[in-house]
């Protein structure tokens, strides 16, 4: 069983050792690829990080399946049997002796192979103490849902059932208010629910609140609070590795350009819904990690929405984006001012 046993944390610590390179090379392929796709719209990059993230996701895995065959060695038997195999399977006498190189990645792989058991058991500690934090955000979101309030807004309620047909959204959305949320924000995905806080109410104009709406449903019919989860739990594994983070922060910012495409080809009104965008700005106090209507650069999205297709047109769309959003971003500082 011992035996077993160390088999197994040699086979995983290799699998860890592995994909620092694994997926170093998976990103750089990503990297690549995201440039060439840039003319081809959000929701081929979101595919393209969402293809890689899955890669990534399945590496160790199958490192560790490669590393336990049948006549695979592992451990420091392994680390001799290059260097047999390359003298002809032969005796190594003084006057065969392998090269300096040989030598050196042999004592390496020697080294990695008795540091083996402390990796493991620090990639187990990390594991659990990411666990604990995702599992303390996920009861957050619940204490959201639990809390808040049905919206019986007749107007509010007509707008999301048409925003329903025409989105082609088949399971039922409730609508609640929420003291807990700063930005619109979707729960769950088998029966999903919008939580507005009580400023989006009262801050946005009917055509504005309906456009953040049309964001937050595409969401609903993405499945992506589902997407989420599933990528908190390859961040949870695959947390030490650099690469992962920034594969899955690209996937999170596509995915609300996606929606955002969503929103404007069902409310038909771009400079409209980058006025929607703007306003929540000016309402949220503080930035917050979620898959909301808000996540991702402000002025990127706004900049992309109102940016006019010729490549001369590029500096003035920015320039209107950074006006639109001082405006927007100005009564709010103004009332922070009389507050003081």
């Amino acid at each position: 069983m011992t035996t077993l046993d160390s088999t197994a944390v040699e086979a995983l610590g290799w699998a860890l050792v592995h994909f620092a390179w694994q997926g170093v090379v998976a990103a750089g392929v990503f990297a690549l690829l995201n440039v060439a796709a840039q003319g081809a719209g959000a929701r081929v990059r979101y595919a393209l990080a969402a293809f890689t993230l899955s890669a990534m996701a399945v590496m160790p895995p199958v490192t560790v399946l490669v590393t336990r065959a049948p006549g695979h060695e592992i451990g420091p038997a392994a680390a001799s049997a290059p260097a047999l195999r390359s003298f002809g399977a032969v005796p190594i006498t003084s006057a065969r002796m392998p090269a300096i190189g040989d030598r050196s990645a042999l004592a390496i792989r020697a080294r990695i192979a008795n540091a083996l058991p402390a990796i493991v058991a620090l990639w187990c500690a990390g594991v659990l103490v990411f666990s604990i934090r995702y599992l303390g955000g996920w009861r957050l979101v619940q204490q959201m849902h639990e809390s808040a309030q049905p919206i019986l807004d007749a107007e509010v309620a007509g707008r999301l059932a048409r925003l329903l047909r025409r989105m082609r959204v088949s399971r039922p959305v409730r609508l609640l208010e929420s003291t807990m949320v700063d930005v619109p924000t979707v729960v769950g995905w088998l029966r999903p629910a919008i939580l507005l806080p009580a400023a989006t109410m009262a801050g946005l104009t009917a055509e504005q609140l309906e456009a953040i709406l049309a964001h937050e449903l595409a969401h609903v019919r993405r499945y992506d609070y589902l997407a989420s989860l599933l990528q908190s739990a390859v961040e949870t594994i695959l947390f030490y590795h650099p690469a992962v983070w920034w594969v899955s922060h690209r996937m999170r910012v596509e995915r609300e350009l996606c929606c955002d495409d969503e929103a404007v080809a069902a409310c038909g009104n771009p400079i409209e819904y980058a006025r929607a965008l703007a306003g929540l700005e000016a309402l949220r106090p503080a930035p917050r990690l979620a898959p909301a209507a808000t996540g991702g650069p402000l002025f990127e999205r706004v900049a992309r929405l109102v940016a006019a297709p010729p490549a001369h047109a590029l500096r003035a769309s920015r320039g209107a984006t950074a006006l639109l959003g001082c405006a927007a971003l100005a009564p709010a500082r103004v009332r922070d001012r009389r507050s003081e």
